[in-house]
């Protein structure tokens, strides 16, 4: 599939790939490994490959399903709401002048595009490129160099003399050169057009999610709840017992789908708002003829599956807002703004470096209303709909986060305790399956006594996972296999327990 995109000066057309975005912030590690509370490896919602054919060539296909139909299960059928292709320049809502210098920065990048893959990386119907393309000729900015197919006319373009001066002077107001992007007044239609259609998890795919972790009824019940109702969650409780899996294992099994734009253009500003590594496009839906046709869709748009956002303790005030990098004089979205109509996960909250009290205030309250305002480092603001799901996981006192105010705006607020003896025991039998580590007739037993009868000691469910690491880095020193017998249990929990003995349960 070839998607519209931006290129890098010097790229080829046909080896351009999609720009990584340097934003650690958006990173999934946050819910890997180094975490804390980490059980899973890392998320990674990295885009497809291009689809092709079966001569090999790309395919101009409009970004759509996901040939895993588990993807996408939802009552509501995405073509009811597919932005249709504009027609005229009117229904693109650009000035000519802007699609003009786009068009001249994208054949800069390029070399000598043809009119097909000019309209692919434009997004825009044929109609609209031929009418810039005959402005292009006309006012002497492009020169035809020579046909691709003798048969279809397709003719390929390079910049002129005078071509050259002009896209000099659009690079120096904005360096973005990918696809034409929707007005702020399209972008506001169709996002309350997605928001109005709930796309809720059944209850059986939320269970699903969190079936391979130890909690109790109780708990597992509570945020089963939480997580349906789609509303602002909060999971506190001490560090170690499953928050961070909770919320990985919950983005992982996200349903649905979402409209995202390649770009908005608003004030003369175009912020870009397609992440590759958020948002994961939805491919080949054979299934609906209604969207098989690319003609009527407007492919400035892309259909994703749901997004999961994940902001870690690395966060700062930067994320809140608009980002305006200088160099290249466009904005990227901010995170929230790229989790709409999916998920904003908030790992370690409390540790950002913006005060946990600014973070809930600068979301909730837009969340409450149903709406957003972005601002330009010009002065200008943006209102837009905004409508996500903020799920909190956090292992701090959740009475010195915020005040009443704010935290009542959470209605769901999920304690994830310390496990009990019967509960650890599980954790760590599965944990042996998992890592190979034999358990002797027992062994299950000692372990859990020892742990529980340690004075000052509050088991967490992380300690199986640390302490059968233990187990089998001592008997790889010793050149055995791994085995939890209470001699190496003894030995690796002398060690272990120097520590975490003077643990304090957090409120």
């Amino acid at each position: 599939m070839n998607r519209p995109r931006e290129f890098e000066e010097g790229e080829s057309l046909d080896s351009a790939r999609p720009r990584d975005v340097d934003e650690p912030h958006l990173r999934p590690s946050p819910l890997g490994q180094d975490s804390p509370d980490a059980g899973d490896e890392p998320l990674r919602f990295a885009a497809e490959e291009p689809a092709e054919d079966e001569n090999g060539s790309s395919l101009d296909l409009p970004p759509q399903f996901l040939k895993r139909a588990a993807a996408v299960e939802t009552s509501s059928e995405p073509a009811s709401i597919l932005p249709r292709q504009p027609h005229t320049l009117t229904d693109v809502g650009l000035s000519k002048a802007f699609l003009i210098d786009l068009t001249l920065k994208i054949i800069h990048y390029v070399g000598t595009p043809s009119a097909v893959q000019l309209t692919r990386r434009l997004g825009l119907g044929p109609a609209i490129m031929q009418h810039l393309l005959a402005a292009l000729t006309e006012e002497r900015l492009v020169e035809v160099i020579t046909q691709s197919d003798l048969y279809t006319g397709n003719y390929r373009y390079r910049l002129s003399e005078r071509g050259s001066l002009r896209v000099a002077e659009a690079l120096e107001r904005s360096r973005y050169a990918g696809p034409a992007p929707i007005t702020a007044e399209q972008y506001s239609e169709v996002m309350r057009q997605q928001h109005s259609r709930r796309q809720a998890p059944s209850p059986e795919r939320i269970k699903q999610a969190l079936s391979d972790l130890v909690l109790s009824s109780e708990v597992l019940d509570a945020v089963a709840r939480a997580l349906y109702s789609g509303k602002a969650t909060l999971l506190y409780g001490p560090s170690g017992n499953g928050k961070t899996s909770i919320l990985g294992r919950f983005a992982q099994y996200l349903h649905g789908f979402a409209l995202v734009p390649y770009a908005i253009y608003a004030y003369g500003q175009v912020i870009r708002v397609f992440d590759q590594s958020i948002h994961q496009p939805l491919e080949d839906l054979e299934a609906s003829a209604s969207v098989r046709d690319d003609s009527k869709m407007d492919r400035r748009w892309v259909l994703v599956r749901r997004p999961a956002v994940v902001l870690g303790a690395e966060m700062g005030s930067e994320s809140l807002e608009l980002a305006y990098d200088p160099q290249s004089r466009f904005y990227q979205a901010a995170p929230h703004i790229k989790a709409q109509g999916g998920v904003l996960i908030v790992d370690d909250f409390g540790r950002q470096r913006v005060e946990a009290k600014h973070l809930l205030t600068r979301w909730l309250i837009p969340l409450e209303r149903g709406w957003d305002t972005l601002n330009f480092v010009t002065g200008e603001k943006l209102t837009v709909p905004f409508s996500t799901q903020l799920l909190l996981g956090t292992n701090l006192d959740i009475r010195e986060l915020a005040d009443d105010a704010l935290l009542r705006r959470i209605l769901y607020k999920v304690e994830i305790p310390n496990p009990r003896p019967e509960a650890f025991a599980e954790i760590l039998r599965q944990m042996c399956l998992q890592k190979h580590v034999s358990l002797p007739d027992g062994a299950l037993d000692y372990a859990v006594e020892r742990l529980y009868s340690q004075p000052g000691m509050h088991p967490r469910a992380s300690y199986a996972r640390d302490l059968l690491d233990m187990v089998i880095e001592s008997a790889a020193f010793d050149g055995r296999d791994p085995v939890l017998d209470r001699e190496t249990f003894d030995r690796v929990f002398r060690m272990f327990a120097a520590h975490q003995a003077d643990e304090q349960p957090a409120g």
